[in-house]
């Protein structure tokens, strides 16, 4: 018979009771980049695990969302937004209906029809009305840890009693909902399982990587690529080699935090967000701490000067893209983004065996055009209340028909 326990952190599991459970899975479930998360998530981490005989089957983290919680580890930021209609100038007499469909079904999954025409932001009336949301999400994707010698029927029941535990916590915590705001669409179990506990889903986001598994060098990557976008490769790394007083190399993270962390700060600015550089900075100390076989931060230099990073993770199974900072004060940077974003990880990927670069969410121009992979990423979300769940599926449908359109423009 199983047992199920409500833990607080992976640091309540043995180091190889943990490695039993997740060695054939990636980076983002390992112990080190787990403890990152719990450092970096300002909510209360839930970790539920299943037992059977004494033995360790599966585990189902999550971090309960706060107010201070980012938008993609708060469903209810996400959901409200404006930008995920994904709306062009093309469609202008759509714009307005869209946004009052949004509005009003968000209202109505909240029990509060009256602020339909108010001002408050759909994640603050959500907040309100729902409750937070226990979000089960590592990097770019939704999953479960499952033994990995349980066989398809025993994986399944035992994905269907963590979702049941985790609706199970909602409840008996007085949280809103449970949310798995990153489901591939080929998990195919985890979307029957969810399914059947009762949960809506659809499109939010997609993610996107670069596949590297069957190349046995960089230059065997490069003749496979379609040749206009062989050209720019080489193109843009020539520009980068040629760059006058630029050099390349690559950066130990631990010391190099603060310029990291004020270079992080820099790119979040640059595109709307806040930055707290002291937070990054810490932020960054912990991951060198608990992954330092695994970090890779590859710079663009001027005189010494770190102008340009990335920072990577090396997993077994993949490369992971984490961030990537830039003083823009200097004019002529070069080819420092595709450099260190994607050229530098694709190459350190194809040396170690590593089968992909995962990019992350978003962003899909610049990736598909260096010939990434996007895949959709679905929002998974239960509510106690039917009805209440019935509107917030219709607006998960709704928003869901968007992405899914939206995002077939970056197929291929």
């Amino acid at each position: 018979m199983s047992h199920i326990s409500d833990l607080n952190s992976v640091d309540d599991i043995p180091v190889g009771e943990w490695e039993e459970l997740t060695h054939e899975s990636d980076i983002d479930a390992s112990r080190g980049f787990l403890q990152f998360r719990e450092f970096l998530e300002p909510g209360e981490s839930v970790l539920l695990t299943s037992r059977s005989a004494g033995r360790l089957q599966g585990a189902l983290r999550g971090v309960l969302a706060v107010p201070e919680s980012g938008l993609t580890s708060d469903p209810w930021k996400f959901v409200g937004s404006q930008a995920v209609l994904r709306l062009d100038d093309s469609e202008e007499g759509k714009a307005a209906p869209l946004r009052r469909a949004q509005r009003a079904l968000a209202c109505e999954a909240a029990g509060a029809k009256e602020e339909t025409d108010g001002e408050a932001p759909l994640w603050q009336v959500l907040s309100r009305g729902v409750g937070p949301c226990l979000v089960v999400r590592e990097f770019d994707r939704s999953e479960l840890q499952l033994h990995p010698e349980a066989d398809a029927a025993e994986a399944e029941s035992l994905a269907a009693q963590l979702v049941r535990a985790a609706q199970t916590w909602v409840v008996e915590k007085g949280a809103g909902a449970v949310a798995f705001p990153f489901v591939s669409p080929r998990d195919g179990r985890l979307r029957e399982v969810l399914t059947q506990a009762g949960f809506r889903g659809g499109a939010m986001t997609g993610a996107s990587w670069m596949d590297t598994g069957r190349f046995g060098s960089y230059e065997e990557f490069l003749t496979a690529l379609p040749s206009r976008r062989r050209r720019r490769y080489l193109l843009e790394e020539r520009r980068l080699q040629e760059a006058p007083g630029l050099a390349t190399g690559v950066a130990d993270l631990a010391r190099n935090a603060e310029r990291v962390a004020a270079l992080e700060a820099q790119t979040l600015i640059k595109h709307g967000g806040k930055a707290d550089v002291e937070a990054i900075r810490r932020a960054r100390i912990e991951l060198a701490g608990r992954l330092p076989d695994a970090v890779r931060v590859p710079t663009v230099e001027q005189d010494g000067r770190i102008l340009a990073c990335a920072l990577h993770l090396q997993g077994r199974k993949s490369v992971v893209f984490m961030s990537y900072g830039c003083d823009y004060g200097v004019e002529d940077r070069s080819a420092a983004y595709p450099w260190a974003a994607f050229y530098y990880p694709i190459r350190t990927a194809i040396t170690s065996g590593a089968a992909t670069v995962r990019l992350g969410l978003e962003g899909f121009e610049a990736k598909t055009r260096r010939g990434a992979v996007t895949e959709a990423r679905e929002l998974w979300v239960w509510i106690p209340d039917a009805v209440r769940l019935g509107r917030l599926g219709e607006l998960l449908d709704l928003v869901g028909d968007r992405n899914t359109a939206y995002l077939k423009r970056f197929a291929g």
